[in-house]
This record gives C-alpha cells, structure tokens and sequence, in this order.
C-alpha cells in the first residue's frame, strides 16, 4: 500500500489568473507518512483593460491569503482555492477560462498530471458558482509556456465560456474554485511528482463580436471551435 503526501501553492499572474501547484512524495508498507504543505494566494489590486470602440473591457479581482491544504494522501481530497472575479468595463462583455497544466516526474518517473492514466493521477475539477460551471480540463500535450520548470509536459486549454450571456459592471462576481486529488489506488510511479495548473481569466466585447449560440459553457467557444460565428478573443 503507498501513501502520498502533496502539497500546492497558488497565486495570481496576468489578468486574473489562478496557479496551483502540486506535489507528491509516496511512502511505502507501514510506515507512518508525513508531508509538508505550502500555500499561497494572492492578488495584485491593479485591474488591466483593453479600450473598444467607446467603452472598455476590464477585470478586477478579490483574492488574497493562504490556501494550504495540508497533507494530501491517496484517496483524499484537498481543500479548495478560489479566485473572486467582477468584471467592470463600460460595456458588455463574454468572460473566458484559460488553463494551463505543467507537470513533472519525480522519483516515481510519472508525471503526476497523466491523462492517460485518469484512474492513478493527479485528478483537477475546476468550476464556478454565479454561473454555475465545471470546466473542461486539458488532456492534449501543448508547447510549455515560458517559465515552465525543466523537465515539464504541458496540457493546456483556452477560451473557455463563462457564460452564453454577457456581463455587464452590475453582474454579480464569479467565483472560481479549484479542487485537486488523488485517487485511492494511486501508485508509486507518481511519487516525487509535480504540477501547476495555472487558470486565466480574461473579456472581450460582446457587441459586434460572434454569437455563443454554438458554444458550451465550461468548453472552448473561440473562432477555432465549432460555429464560425464564435466570438473572436483577445
């Protein structure tokens, strides 16, 4: 039987974007396992915009303090993180997810974030209340963005939809939460390995900008996707 305890950290970068980051180290037979958590949530008060046409695109984010899990061993589940988002431009505007995964092997020689292994590895649920969403998760092998620690095979998905309806400065914030663990039968194969999962929120106008009439929230809705009419991102 193996054990593993994890820990993540997360914190703020570009827009508003969310980084978790997960480790694992397993011990085996019976002796007592023990692990470190580290934790970090925070938020820079300064919001980035893009001008359109007469009015603008903005977020602003309420985030802030520690999220720690503490030890995260097989078959358990760690607490959630969450980032506050309200959007506060002057005119209307479709809200969209990006997510990236980095992962690593460590002394197991698995990257703890393994799609196709979805029964052993690292498993991420990633929703929203206010709309109420789960997100898709990436599964198809990317290039890594820049930073990504050595070593890392990257997983990543973007534009995906908040909501078919646009929000406006008076829409209530959008709460993401994010909810990482690993599976009872967990082996030894992910022992030493890591993940970041760094989550991007970003708007667009909605005027004059496609329809989300194909589109699924919770799903990649840009020009690439099914419908030519998607809304196009920045």
């Amino acid at each position: 039987m193996t054990e593993t305890p994890q820990s993540m950290t997360l914190r703020l970068v570009r827009p508003l974007a969310l980084v978790l980051a997960v480790a694992a180290v397993f011990m085996a037979g019976l002796y007592l396992c023990s692990g470190t958590s580290l934790g970090l949530l925070s938020a820079s008060a300064t919001s980035t915009s893009s001008n359109v046409s007469s009015g603008s695109v903005s977020l602003t984010s309420v985030a802030g303090g520690t999220c720690s899990p503490g030890a995260l061993l097989p078959g358990t589940v760690a607490a959630a993180c969450t980032l506050t988002t309200t959007y506060a431009g002057t005119t209307p505007a479709l809200l969209a997810l990006d997510v990236v995964i980095e992962t690593q092997s460590g002394n197991g020689g698995t990257n703890l974030y393994n799609p196709g292994d979805a029964v052993h590895d690292l498993q991420v649920t990633i929703t929203s209340t206010t709309p109420s969403v789960t997100y898709v998760v990436p599964t198809v092998v990317t290039a890594c963005p820049n930073g990504a620690p050595s070593g890392s095979t990257c997983y990543a998905l973007s534009d995906e939809l908040v909501s078919t309806s646009s929000f406006t400065s008076s829409s209530p914030s959008v709460a993401f939460s994010t909810v990482v663990s690993l599976p009872a039968g967990s082996t030894s194969g992910y022992r030493g390995g890591a993940a970041q999962i760094i989550e991007t929120v970003h708007a667009t106008q909605a005027t004059n900008n496609g329809s989300t009439s194909t589109c699924t929230v919770g799903s990649a809705c840009d020009t690439t996707s099914p419908g030519a009419a998607a809304p196009k991102w920045n």
